[in-house]
């Protein structure tokens, strides 16, 4: 890519917009230098890398990519053997490390779906052999702490010492009344290093001590009191101590500073990477840019706008730029501040950010052909230190785009052959498009010229677009009409603006023959095409209300399916309901039936049991489609009562069918064959009436377990003999067995009812039990 052409296209401008969002000055640095490639796996590694991360901000938030320094002042500095840092430099050193293993695990969060960005931070080295050291030895300030080494520890606590006292000293003496007339004021400062009182000029001379120095007024001198000067020296010294100790301790960080330098390059650079790419993904969601296709073989930039009138905030109408696989250009046509310019730049920005792994200002799914540059003829080229016209400095910028043109590049040309005689100027213009085409890039361009409006019309290689206008006030609408040249409207625009009259009128009487005619036939074409633009439209608007009317019948169709899915799941429900109830039914019925035999309770049972199948069965199942005549022997139902069973005969208009043990007699015309005849099987209830069963059980001296289970047993028996009422004997003792006889009795479908002997038979300690 050439350097003008980045600069014609304005895509530093865009990298200072990206840059701008960074957090740290390495990631702006990254950004500022980044640039288009022509390597489509470089190009796709980067657009990938920043598809994952707008995913991973979108839930996580941005890279937690810090404001830290850049490492360069650092490092240079503690390059030198036995170089010692500061404090503010180590400091540095160790929040970018920090930094560094946030971005890791920011970046390794979810590896499964953001794969590249797991390599990413897999790769950050986080130099745990710096990070650590310094992390210890460093306060949150970037102070050297005090445990830093033993030595400082004790250091620093002899240089605490040995102030408290020199101030607690001092402080007695500046606030003892006695010195009022000496002292100047009530506080103690330092001076040349050493701690002084504040004493009035006057009374200096009577003063014991060592004058260090004095006000800028000259009222006060700061002298050391003679009892202070070996405090001070101690002092002094104990402070010495303590800075070469401190020096001492960041030498040593600096050492694993200048033996780890590589590694912490390679760390700068892993963040102000990550800081870039993060500030393009802030910028690509703020303005809904979208990942293009790279490599296609057509240029598709479907509502492409131009990303510095985004970031300037100025409404922006979104234009689609296209060249299909089987042209090689696009000619653009219309009103002079129709947009023309704009769009040559949109699509040569979309281009270039496409290429740099940047994310475009256009819908989803645009594409773009793989660049080996982009070569760009647009505004003024004039330069009075070159002695270059206007039309000079497009022509050499022509010559070196016409050299370098060919397969893989886009060449986009503003007005090519303008700035000099309208005739020659077309005639070159038709004659440079005729040769670009031949060497084989894609060109696209503007013009004026009807020449070359023509020319665009017969090259079967070119499409044409126009920069459509309002009708009536003949204001552009900054829309792209394809397949049409359009119209320039000077004329009528300069009408618009306030032209005198008569200008206007010798400008139409100086217009050739040809262009006039052009002129009138593209107006022609022009009102033709509106018209079948608004037919389109509203054809448009009418299959857009189709779409929706079928969707909302698609819909209402789905939301009747979803009704009956949740119909039959329901049915479902219900019947399962109903079979369960319907089998403790029968388990009831049938627990009775051993107790106490009963045909008619079964033979009721069955047939409740059977009209409440059928009306389940006619509830819930769909109408049976027509089947043959019925036979003997078939499985049939009576359509709309939902009785079903095996037909057994046909006589005439009435038929019986059998279910079990029931036959039911039904009219003939309503029977459906629904299945061949199940098999049947015999089910036998016997029951079993003991010959003799006594009439009383002895429980007494029993556990209440056995005497419990043995009264079951004797009550069962006896209801099998068909005993009317039994005496249960358990005697009176502690009460818990009569209780517990009295419990089971009251629970037990054999009792009907129980209650105490007579006094002569037994009296509380006998139960007579009355069996149902």
């Amino acid at each position: 890519m050439r350097a003008r052409d980045l600069e014609t296209l304005e895509f530093p401008r865009v990298l200072d917009a990206i840059a701008a969002l960074a957090r740290s000055a390495a990631g702006r640095q990254a950004v500022l230098e980044l640039r288009p490639t022509s390597e489509r796996a470089e190009a796709e590694r980067r657009l990938d890398l920043l598809a994952e991360l707008v995913a991973l901000a979108a839930e996580a938030g941005r890279p937690p990519t810090a404001d830290v320094p850049l490492l360069a002042p650092a490092l240079a500095a503690a390059a030198p053997d036995g170089a010692t840092l500061e404090p503010r430099r180590l400091a540095e050193v160790r929040d970018l490390l920090a930094a560094a293993r946030q971005l890791r695990a920011y970046l390794r969060r979810d590896p499964a779906r953001f794969p590249r960005l797991a390599a990413e931070g897999e790769a950050i080295d986080p130099v745990p052999e710096v990070s650590q050291p310094l992390g210890a030895a460093l306060d949150e300030t970037g102070q050297v702490r005090d445990d830093a080494s033993p030595t400082l520890a004790a250091a620093r606590a002899v240089t605490r010492e040995l102030r408290g006292e020199m101030e607690a000293r001092l402080l007695g003496m500046v606030r003892d009344p006695d010195m009022g007339s000496v002292i100047g004021e009530q506080y103690v400062t330092v001076r040349n290093g050493r701690f002084v009182v504040p004493i009035r000029t006057a009374a200096a001379g009577g003063f014991a001590g060592v004058v260090q120095d004095r006000s800028a007024s000259g009222e006060t001198v700061f002298m050391e009191p003679l009892f202070a000067v070996e405090l001070n020296n101690r002092l002094l010294l104990a402070a010495k101590d303590e800075e070469a100790e401190e020096r001492r301790v960041r030498s040593e960080l600096t050492a694993l500073v200048r033996a780890h330098a590589a590694r912490l390059e390679a760390a700068e650079r892993a963040l102000a990477a990550a800081d870039a790419r993060g500030a393009a993904a802030q910028l690509a969601a703020r303005h809904g840019c979208t990942r293009p296709v790279l490599g296609a073989p057509d240029v598709s930039l479907a509502a492409a706008r131009h990303p510095l009138l985004l970031e300037a905030g100025r409404p922006v109408v979104a234009v689609d730029l296209r060249v299909p696989a089987e042209r090689r250009g696009l000619a653009i046509t219309g009103p002079n501040a129709g947009g023309k310019t704009v769009a040559l730049k949109t699509l040569g920005l979309c281009a270039l950010m496409a290429h740099a792994g940047l994310f475009v200002p256009a819908a989803e799914g645009s594409r773009l052909p793989l660049l080996g540059a982009v070569l760009v003829d647009i505004g003024d080229e004039q330069s009075i230190d070159r002695d270059l016209s206007t039309f000079t400095g497009h022509i050499e910028n022509l010559a070196r785009i016409a050299t370098a043109a060919g397969p893989g590049t886009l060449v986009l040309l503003d007005e090519p052959g303008a700035g000099t005689d309208p005739v020659e100027g077309a005639a070159l213009a038709v004659g440079l498009l005729t040769d670009l085409l031949a060497r084989g890039p894609r060109v696209v361009f503007t013009s004026h010229f009807p020449q070359v409006k023509t020319f665009a019309l017969a090259e079967p290689a070119l499409d044409v677009a126009a920069f459509d206008v309002d009708p009536t006030t003949g204001a552009p609408r900054f829309k792209l009409a394809y397949h049409t040249v359009g119209q320039s409207l000077a004329l009528p625009i300069a009408r618009r603006h306030g032209l005198p009259a008569r200008a206007l009128e010798t400008a139409e009487r100086l217009l050739t023959g040809e262009s006039r005619d052009l002129a009138r036939a593209v107006a022609r074409l022009e009102e033709s095409r509106r018209g079948y633009e608004a037919e389109r439209e509203e054809a448009e608007r009418e299959r857009a209300r189709l779409a929706a009317a079928r969707e909302e019948a698609e819909a209402l169709a789905e939301d009747l399916r979803a009704r009956q899915r949740r119909r039959w799941a329901e049915d479902l429900d219900a019947s399962r309901r109903f079979l369960r109830e319907l089998e403790a039914r029968g388990r009831t019925v049938l627990e009775e039936l051993r107790r106490r035999p009963e045909p008619a309770t079964l033979r009721a049972f069955v047939r409740e049991a059977s009209e409440e199948i059928a009306a389940q069965t006619h509830a819930i199942e769909p109408e049976p489609s027509p089947t043959r005549p019925p036979v003997p022997g078939d499985l049939v139902e009576v359509a709309g009562r939902g009785i079903r069973g095996e037909l057994v005969e046909i006589a005439g208009e009435r038929a019986r069918i059998q279910r079990g043990g029931l036959r039911f007699e039904v009219p003939s015309g309503q029977l459906r064959v629904v299945g061949d005849a199940p098999a049947r099987e015999r089910v036998a209830i016997e029951v079993d009436r003991p010959a003799d069963a006594p009439a009383e059980i002895n429980l007494i001296g029993q556990r209440v377990r056995d005497a419990i289970d043995a009264l079951a047993a004797f009550l069962d028996r006896a209801v099998r003999a068909g005993l009317s009422e039994v005496r249960v004997v358990h005697g009176i003792g502690s009460g818990a067995l009569r209780r517990a006889v009295h419990e089971f009795l009251e629970s037990s479908p054999y009792c009907a009812g129980f209650r105490e002997s007579e006094p002569a038979a037994g009296g509380a300690g006998v139960t007579i039990a009355e069996l149902g």
